[in-house]
């Protein structure tokens, strides 16, 4: 889909430049950079409790649920909770989440609207391309996707743990067994 653009700027927009735009105008400083020490001693000390940090708090994971639709986001709530009022810089980004995950939703189950971030895939996308993407950007604390692509499992765990590594952030996936009915 396009959508139009400034008057300056001729041409559509697409939705990788609507989300770009959206992230700029959010003024996100970035990952948050380690301040050299004034000892060298000291300065390769921060740096590598900063880079051991930062090993723990990226890679990928996922998690997999099977029941009734409004089982499995009962289920979920808690872990977008704890996401959502992490003390680290960024988005939860929400890739692609069933349609009964909206921001009236969120606020019910108690989530902070304002530091999440739902982006959803238009129709002939490559969701896990877009997921990828997202990840590797870095302006995402954590980007939860859902994906089920069970033929291709162990590339896709792959391609979105590099992309985690790249971006310096978490991959959630959820799989929903039954609950696709979401």
């Amino acid at each position: 889909m396009q959508y139009s653009r400034h008057p300056h700027h001729p041409g559509p927009l697409v939705q990788a430049e609507l989300f770009h735009n959206a992230l700029m105008a959010s003024r996100y400083a970035g990952p948050a950079k380690v301040v050299a020490a004034k000892k060298p001693a000291e300065a390769a000390t921060v740096e590598s409790a900063a880079v051991e940090t930062a090993a723990v708090e990226t890679g990928f994971s996922e998690i997999a649920l099977n029941g009734a639709p409004g089982q499995c986001l009962q289920w979920l709530a808690p872990v977008l909770r704890d996401l959502s009022q992490a003390q680290a810089p960024g988005w939860l980004t929400l890739l692609d989440p069933p349609e009964a995950v909206s921001h009236h939703w969120l606020r019910n189950a108690g989530l902070d609207p304002e530091r999440i971030l739902i982006v959803r895939a238009k129709h002939g996308m490559d969701s896990l391309e877009l997921c990828c993407e997202l990840l590797r950007l870095g302006c995402s604390h954590t980007v939860v996707s859902w994906m089920s692509d069970e033929g291709q499992q162990v590339v896709t765990n792959n391609r979105l743990t590099r992309a985690a590594r790249d971006g310096q952030c978490r991959s959630l996936n959820i799989r929903l067994g039954m609950c696709l009915a979401a």
